[in-house]
């Protein structure tokens, strides 16, 4: 993907924030980013986006479906529900059709406290979007213990390790955020480092 479709990546996820953020917005619902959009959007990264991830942090789709369903039809959203019983939804933005999954905590998935309290905080227009950063997308890759997970972890590896690129991570807070998971911490820190992330 050259230049001109990571800018029209980018401009793909502002819309949907946008669009989605405004909604949840009116209704007092709070969300933080945290997939791989967070690549393009922060860090300028070259990324291929399919869905958008938001952590739903103050309500539950699970527990309120009207209130997140009533969202899709006043705004003419297609909605559904993925095997793990968490929504989605899917909009069309720029003759792109967007997922954007609606995530919380259960089954495997779990984005501890620390992790969103330390979200930075980014300007799209007039909306203030709440995202995880890097290195806690690499320790929830890495958690995943997944095929994907790992490609994804190599993936990043290579563009830390590439002088041109001028990302680089945080170590320190890296070693802080894997330790949000001390049950899972050994194989965390074995999974980056077998693709390539090195804590020292």
């Amino acid at each position: 993907m050259g230049d001109g479709q990571s800018r029209e990546t980018v401009e793909l996820i502002k819309r949907v924030l946008i669009k989605v953020g405004s909604e949840f917005k009116k209704r007092d619902i709070d969300f933080v980013l945290i997939g791989s959009a967070i690549l393009p959007l922060l860090y300028g990264i070259d990324w291929n986006i399919h869905d958008i991830d938001l952590f739903i942090t103050n309500k539950s789709t699970i527990m309120e479906p009207e209130l997140f369903e009533e969202i899709a039809r006043e705004n003419d959203w297609d909605v559904g529900t993925d095997m793990s019983g968490m929504m989605y939804y899917e909009l069309l933005v720029n003759a792109h059709v967007i997922r954007v999954d609606l995530m919380e905590n259960i089954l495997d998935l779990y984005i501890p406290e620390e992790m969103l309290i330390n979200a930075v905080k980014v300007s799209i227009d007039n909306l203030e979007v709440r995202s995880i950063r890097l290195e806690d997308l690499l320790v929830l890759k890495a958690r995943e213990a997944s095929e994907e997970g790992d490609e994804f972890l190599s993936r990043v590896a290579e563009i830390l390790a590439d002088p041109d690129s001028k990302i680089n991570i945080d170590k320190n807070y890296l070693v802080r955020a894997i330790n949000y998971y001390p049950d899972d911490k050994n194989s965390i820190e074995r999974r980056l480092e077998k693709s390539g992330i090195y804590l020292e």
